[in-house]
């Protein structure tokens, strides 16, 4: 069994199905996911197999696959919570039926207008501490003094983190998702 950690995997699903569709060409059966753990599983399999996957988020967590997807010839490979991967083994120019993307479209833009709120939040909250900062110092003569306190530290230590984060989450759901949009 072999365990791999990807963890901005839902920002992009087509990458990730490519991504799986390369594993199963390399001999590796997809298992099970983890997503609260960002983990996929992957048993090792003595042949390699053309596998078309399908990434798909529903609220409901009892989904089940519509019958038309079905005959096509779609089935669940793994669930876990609000996540579905479906895959089909039929070449490409066979498959006309392919699950709906709605909920993951849905859900990325929620979370991409989430981090876009917390890297502005972040970065206004910077930028009013450095103006007050330079107000202090330039204009009154003062200099500044920071008390060895390691709250402060770890404050900034987090603020700069939630910025990288937050930026870099933005940047990558605008653009895997920006033709959905």
């Amino acid at each position: 069994m072999k365990t791999v950690w990807k963890p901005f995997w839902s920002y992009d699903v087509k990458k990730t199905e490519k991504w799986l569709q390369a594993k199963a060409l390399q001999g590796e059966r997809l298992v099970e996911i983890k997503p609260l753990y960002r983990l996929f599983l992957f048993e090792a399999s003595n042949q390699p197999q053309a596998i078309h996957y399908h990434i798909a988020y529903h609220k409901q967590q009892n989904h089940k696959l519509p019958l038309l997807l079905q005959q096509s010839g779609w089935g669940e490979c793994c669930q876990r919570g609000r996540w579905y991967i479906f895959t089909n083994q039929q070449k490409t120019k066979d498959i006309h039926n392919y699950p709906v993307r709605r909920e993951i479209i849905k859900r990325n833009r929620n979370i991409f207008y989430f981090f876009t709120a917390l890297t502005m939040y972040v970065l206004l909250t910077l930028l009013l501490f450095v103006i007050m900062s330079g107000i202090i110092v330039f204009h009154h003569g003062n200099t500044l003094t920071f008390s060895p306190v390691f709250v402060w530290h770890t404050l900034l230590v987090i603020s700069i983190g939630l910025a990288i984060i937050g930026i870099f989450s933005t940047i990558r759901l605008y653009q895997s998702n920006k033709h959905f949009w």
